[in-house]
């Protein structure tokens, strides 16, 4: 079946050497040669055997035998190579060949890692943040084909019992992103974190409002001007920090038009959020005058080098904190930022909102917009003007004895009393031969509207946008020149 010959060759110093091959004919009748070179007798004639039992085991169809096997397991990889080339064997994969069609975990995370050129320092922190996690529970030897959905519904349990649901949730995400990146590259059929449910990632526990009051505590405390302007820059400009504070320069400030310019860091790989405008607030410009006029000709950046390091302001404006004796608000630096679009969002349309603080809808309303106490108040109707009485003083018919009479403010909470505003449409109303009969206070002019009134154009108003406050306005006044009568004479 196959046939053992030599070959005799002539090295240059005169020397011959002795060559084997093995000759035989493959399933399709044609003619093969291995050559196997300057080799022991005994490994030539082995190497015979073994290929007259591959071609016996190929032609009738059924498996090698085990010894077979064993030996090719066993040979070096240039004989193992000169079988395939011959077709008696499939090629044997390298290492580095076996890593590409079944890599590790690591190394997957690795390749996804080096494979983005554009992004951040922080960014790669997380990422390196996951990959320990995913190794911790995995193994870092674990292949990536052998992980399964079940298995991947267990990791989010460990991590369910080791961190927040926001946590969690942020590092199943990327987990399928990792994955996901191992089926595009052919590594694996499907991903097991398809099926796996993330959650939400917001964290409402952590989100705190933090008051004026408190920033001028802490603007006290601060040891100086350059500490109170990045404080002032990240709470009323809604700054994020470092990355956005450290490119801002004085050629970024632009006093005319009262506004300055931000370079977003985060965005900048993204086309048209490179940069974006924010007006300079009345809260920020005393600060940032001042700041101008002590730097020195020459200056480029707003605030000093040392305010550019990762982690500097943050731990400076802790111990600010600490100093003027409050309590550190949870995520100290982005909860003044989300403070500030929420102030914002108050009083300015949100599109405006949105661009200056410069992040979208979406995570405004996942991740920074609050319902604070102001809030709540204004909605119940707890703030008015100090002119304004808190009921009228004008109600006639069956009522309670005359003063302020303070009353359960909830039915189930008898203890805790409130002063009583009366229902709408009985203020000032007068009930005479059973008819209802609208009367004026006591020391009003007619047509003066009474407090009840009063109390219900301020519940009108308060529920109103901006534009809408402004047009009523308009409105009043033209109606206010309209009916103005004509000025009265002077007298001789």
């Amino acid at each position: 079946m196959a046939t053992l010959s030599t070959e005799k060759h002539r090295r240059q110093d005169g020397s011959e050497t002795l060559t084997y091959r093995v000759l035989f004919f493959d399933q399709t009748g044609r003619r093969q040669t291995l050559r196997l070179g300057s080799v022991p007798k005994r490994l030539a004639e082995t190497t015979k055997i073994r290929v007259e039992e591959i071609l016996a085991a190929r032609f009738a169809g059924h498996s090698i035998q085990p010894e077979t096997a064993v030996w090719l397991e066993k040979i070096a990889d240039v004989i193992h190579d000169k079988l395939s080339r011959v077709g008696l064997v499939e090629p044997r994969q390298t290492v580095e060949a076996a890593r590409e069609a079944s890599p590790t975990l690591s190394l997957v995370v690795e390749r996804y890692i080096k494979s983005r050129s554009n992004l951040k320092p922080n960014t790669i922190r997380n990422y390196e943040t996951t990959k320990r996690l995913l190794l911790e529970h995995f193994g870092k030897d674990r292949l990536v084909r052998s992980i399964n959905a079940g298995q991947a519904k267990d990791y989010r349990e460990w991590l369910v019992g080791k961190y927040a649901s926001a946590t969690v949730a942020r590092e199943i995400k990327r987990a399928r992103q990792f994955l996901e990146y191992a089926k595009d590259c052919q590594a694996i059929e499907r991903n097991p974190f398809d099926k796996v449910k993330a959650g939400s990632q917001k964290n409402t526990k952590r989100m705190e409002f933090v008051e004026p009051e408190m920033i001028e505590k802490v603007l006290a405390a601060l040891p100086d001007d350059d500490w109170r302007l990045a404080l002032v820059l990240a709470r009323y400009a809604g700054l994020r920090i470092p990355s956005e504070l450290k490119e801002l320069t004085w050629s970024d400030i632009h006093w005319a038009e009262n506004r300055f310019t931000v370079r977003v860091k985060k965005k900048e790989h993204i086309d048209g959020h490179e940069t974006r405008i924010v007006p300079i607030f009345p809260a920020i410009r005393p600060y940032l005058e001042k700041a101008f006029d002590a730097a020195p000709p020459g200056t480029v950046h707003v605030l000093p080098r040392r305010f550019h390091r990762d982690g500097y302001v943050y731990a400076g404006v802790l111990r600010a904190v600490e100093r003027a004796g409050l309590k550190a608000w949870k995520k100290l630096m982005c909860n003044l930022r989300a403070s500030r679009e929420t102030e914002l969002m108050r009083t300015e349309p949100a599109h405006l909102v949105y661009a200056w603080i410069g992040n979208t809808e979406k995570v405004a309303v996942d991740h920074y917009l609050m319902a604070t106490d102001a809030d709540f108040d204004r909605a119940a109707g707890k703030i008015y003007p100090a002119h304004y009485p808190a009921h009228s003083a004008s109600f006639h018919g069956p009522q309670r004895p005359s003063g302020e009479k303070e009353t359960a403010a909830s039915p189930a909470f008898a203890k805790d009393t409130a002063v009583q505003i009366p229902p709408r449409g009985v203020e000032g109303t007068n009930y005479s031969a059973g008819k209802a009969v609208t009367t004026d206070p006591p020391g009003t002019l007619p047509g003066t509207p009474a407090a009840g009134e009063l109390v219900e154009l301020l519940r009108v108003l308060a529920g109103l946008t901006p534009e809408e406050r402004q047009g009523l306005l308009s409105l009043a006044r033209d109606l206010g020149q309209a009916k103005e009568p004509p000025a009265r004479r002077s007298r001789r």
